[in-house]
């Protein structure tokens, strides 16, 4: 799925007041620097590991419904006519959220016949979480409804990601640190960030960011 952020996150994993401590900042002619700085840092962790590291709002956009294995009849000896539940020859993969640590499924939505979007009914499917992925998973028995404009972005699941809530409850202490570290850089030095400039990411900083890596991107 394509991912949009729909709302991002209302507070940081560091307080304006910790950044300060750190940089060993005690005057407040620089809160809005530091401020901005803070979020900065927080969006890089993010797009280097595609965490949400505070509570967000996402949209996974998907073309169509996945296509997968189907119980033993859509394979490539099926001749089309062999008779079976509607349940068993409908799409049965999960469709997984890789935006991490998900917290929960809002509503799936699918495009009508007039394009515009409305609610899938959620007794259709239940959700699972595993590794911080969210995974949604059609019941059995059930079908996913007829997608009328497949390849339009005709599947819309928002969904809600972040640390702080349960089972995750806070931003890692080593990404809270990532952040100090590259906020006090960022601080001390300003000039525009050119390729081999001093003020690219401490390499300290990316150590720890490549422990929160996805598998894949490693």
């Amino acid at each position: 799925p394509r991912l949009r952020l729909v709302t991002d996150a209302t507070s940081e994993p560091v307080s304006l007041s910790d950044a300060k401590a750190f940089c060993r900042v005690d005057i407040s002619t620089d809160d809005a620097l530091i401020t901005s700085l803070i979020t900065a840092a927080r969006r890089y962790v993010e797009k280097q590991t595609g965490l949400a590291l505070k509570t967000q709002t996402w949209a996974a956009v998907l073309d169509n419904w996945p296509e997968g294995v189907k119980q033993g009849l859509g394979g490539p000896w099926w001749d089309g006519v062999r008779d079976a539940p509607l349940s068993l020859v409908t799409p049965t993969t999960v469709i997984e959220i890789s935006k991490r640590p998900f917290q929960a499924i809002t509503n799936v939505k699918l495009r009508d016949a007039y394009g515009t979007l409305t609610t899938v009914d959620s007794s259709i499917y239940w959700t699972e979480v595993s590794d911080m992925r969210g995974r949604i998973n059609r019941k059995l028995g059930q079908i996913w409804p007829v997608v009328i404009y497949a390849g339009s972005g005709a599947i819309e699941v928002t969904f809600t990601a972040g640390f702080d809530a349960s089972p995750y409850e806070g931003v890692p202490d080593d990404l809270v640190t990532a952040i100090k570290v590259m906020v006090k850089h960022w601080y001390d030095f300003r000039e525009p960030i050119t390729e081999g400039s001093v003020a690219k990411v401490p390499m300290h900083v990316g150590e720890i960011l490549k422990n929160w890596m996805p598998m894949r991107l490693r």
